[in-house]
């Protein structure tokens, strides 16, 4: 189905009622993904940088940037995603490459020790990392040219890959045992062990300016998408209103965990289920069943046709 997304094949499938409930749950999800990590990441500049302030008023400025960012449209936020995602790509291969004087190459011993159940079988559950996928499910009305979706599926998944491998990699053979559940936070660690020479020993805080832009470039996409997919389901014509209530639905959600304990239980559990659930289970469903039912409709079509061809045949035979 060229240039559809995940909720005109729901449309197609189970036709309104299962495009709107897919328009919120996808809705649902990505406010609280998105009022989880706004939480911890404004919790870490406020430790860092600004104990003094608020951390509500750190989360209500990234939100009004990312708003505002929506109403000067999507064609701009894509754009500086594409100088964003470069520079945090260099960031990710800067911090390995300068961490490597520093690295113990034998904490990765012993390989598989938790075995072979736990690497394989507990650890596939892990595979919820890859929550960037739920993108692959809504970009594809935003081609320009619908033959590429492959090419930007497989390398969406590769450059992935590549980003988790370097951050793993690094704080594994940086830091013998990490007690600290927040991964932006254990990447943060490792910025600090870096240093280029006497003049620039702490570069962590260039990487936290570079890291606040990526962020809010995350955010932005993320109202964006929520607010393509309210208007394409309920045939909203004005994104405006989406685009405020929609922050402040994530500022809400941002101010309901109370202590590190239950943001710890967001991310941990809610987020990785939830993830599991809505990206591998749902979504895979839905277009496993939206395939077959394409498949079988155009079967029909082919023997249609085939009955059609028959029957003129004979009736110029006879």
């Amino acid at each position: 189905m060229l240039g559809k997304d995940i909720l005109d094949v729901s449309e197609y499938v189970g036709n309104k009622p299962l495009q709107i409930i897919t328009s919120i749950v996808y809705s649902l999800y990505l406010i609280f993904v998105s009022g989880i990590l706004i939480l911890n990441f404004s919790e870490l500049l406020r430790l860092i940088y600004f104990p003094n302030a608020a951390t509500p008023l750190i989360i209500l400025i990234f939100l009004l940037v990312a708003m505002i960012a929506n109403k000067l449209g999507f064609k701009n936020i894509v754009k500086s995603n594409t100088l964003v995602i470069f520079v945090i790509l260099v960031t990710v291969v800067v911090i390995f490459i300068a961490s490597l004087d520093k690295v113990e190459y034998q904490r990765i011993f012993p390989i598989m020790g938790f075995g072979v159940k736990e690497t394989f079988i507990t650890g596939s559950l892990n595979v919820f990392s890859f929550g960037g996928l739920l993108f692959l499910y809504l970009i594809r009305p935003n081609l320009k040219e619908q033959k590429d979706f492959k090419k930007v599926g497989i390398i969406s998944i590769i450059l992935s890959a590549i980003y988790l491998l370097l951050s793993v990699t690094s704080l594994l053979l940086l830091f013998p045992f990490l007690t600290t559940g927040t991964e932006t936070l254990s990447v943060y660690m490792s910025t600090r062990t870096i240093e280029f020479g006497k003049f620039f020993e702490r570069a962590d805080a260039l990487f936290i300016l570079v890291w606040i832009f990526t962020f809010l470039s995350y955010l932005s996409v993320i109202i964006s998408y929520i607010t393509k997919m309210n208007k394409k389901t309920f045939g909203v014509k004005n994104s405006s209103p989406i685009i405020y209530i929609v922050g402040i639905l994530i500022f809400l959600v941002s101010l309901i965990p109370k202590d590190s304990s239950q943001i710890l239980f967001a991310e941990n559990v809610i987020y990785k289920y939830s993830a599991l659930i809505i990206i591998f289970v749902y979504s895979f469903l839905i277009l496993l069943i939206g395939y077959f039912k394409k498949t079988r409709f155009n079967l029909k079509n082919k023997i249609r046709a085939k009955r059609f061809l028959i029957n003129v045949n004979n009736q110029n035979t006879n």
